[in-house]
């Protein structure tokens, strides 16, 4: 069968058209619903910073499955998932890398799962506890989502910053505790932090594309604080942190979400009618909370969305149909502000 999908080359993209083979042994074929844009990953592949041009785009979707291949056992037709493929009508992808997604959950939240598992990633290795309070620094969809899962995992109170107002008055109606513009109000994050009367903040995520918001992290941070590092940034020198860090037992944490392991499978023994035990052949998806893979915390923002915790219809600040696709990479190309959250809708109706 055919099937259209974008295709990147310097600064453009432009919608193509390839054969897709038929599923193969572990595989699905997948019939796109919403797909997702990332501004800050997907400018570096239009300028061919991360891979070769030309090449797909696109790695946030929503999609159903209409076909499953051999030996696929935990997906069937019509169940909804979310993958991390490119923007395509129809995709075939491994079933490993298929998330399932409630049945009704909202399509077009879930499929912007990709950015919102990182922030998950963040919030697990912060360790954030139940009333410590928390600073959010940047808002773009990925500082939003950090915030909104910190607000839900009980942070109080939860302070964002930005340099973009409409993007703080979005943080305000999605129920941040103080919202704060650093250009307008340079004192004000100081301020809130001193009147926590905690000696500084416990945890602060450090997501706004720049270096030179951390200085003022390390200096704000608490004794044994943890400063999360959530953006990816090139070209920039690092603040120091001699005094301001080392000095705290305050902890820096990268948190760049394939750094962990996407999923597990888990082999047991069992009595199987005889003795000795003997190795199930069967695989089972690993759930203990002592580890938390890329799969489960997918799995738990799609439950956050489906169970109401979280709305992020606010951050959804472009929609697109398919057919829109190189207007719609026009503004992560001249990175225009405005671009929040960008969706791009594969359905005919």
């Amino acid at each position: 069968m055919k099937t259209l999908y974008a295709q990147v080359e310097k600064g453009k993209v432009t919608l193509q058209e390839k054969e897709l083979p038929s599923p193969g042994r572990g595989e699905v074929l997948l019939k796109a619903e919403y797909s997702t844009m990332s501004p800050g990953t997907e400018w570096a592949l239009m300028n061919g910073f991360i891979v070769p041009l030309p090449t797909s785009i696109g790695y946030s979707m929503a999609a159903t499955v209409i076909e499953v291949g051999e030996g696929v056992t935990e997906l069937a037709v019509g169940d909804p998932v979310v993958t991390t493929g490119e923007h395509a009508q129809y995709l075939v992808m491994d079933a490993v890398n298929c998330t399932p997604a409630p049945k009704g959950i909202d399509m077009e939240q879930a499929a912007f799962f990709n950015l919102g598992h990182t922030g998950m990633y963040a919030l697990r290795r912060a360790n954030l506890q139940l009333g410590e309070p928390a600073v959010v620094m940047g808002q773009g969809f990925v500082g939003a989502i950090t915030a909104q899962v910190a607000r839900a995992a009980g942070a109080l109170p939860v302070i964002v910053t930005d340099l973009d107002e409409g993007r703080l008055d979005i943080a305000r109606k999605m129920g941040v505790h103080y919202a704060i513009n650093p250009r307008t109000s340079p004192d004000a994050l100081e301020k809130v932090v001193a009147g926590l009367k905690r000696g500084g903040v416990p945890v602060i995520f450090e997501a706004t594309g720049s270096r030179q918001p951390l200085e003022q992290a390390f200096e704000l941070i608490a004794e044994r604080g943890r400063v999360v590092m959530i953006s990816q940034v090139h070209g920039e020198d690092m603040p120091h942190y001699d005094d301001n860090l080392m000095q705290k037992g305050a902890s820096l944490i990268g948190t760049y979400v394939n750094s962990k392991p996407f999923a597990l499978r888990r082999a047991d023994l069992k009595i199987q009618g005889a003795w000795p035990p003997v190795m199930d052949s069967h695989l089972a998806r690993y759930t203990n909370t002592d580890v938390w893979t890329c799969d489960e915390d997918i799995r738990t923002f799609l439950d956050l969305i489906y169970y109401g915790s979280i709305d992020i219809h606010p951050l959804i600040s472009h929609h697109f149909k398919y057919t829109q696709m190189t207007e719609a990479y026009d503004l992560v190309w001249k990175q225009d502000p405005s671009l929040i959250g960008g969706v791009i809708c594969w359905k005919e109706d």
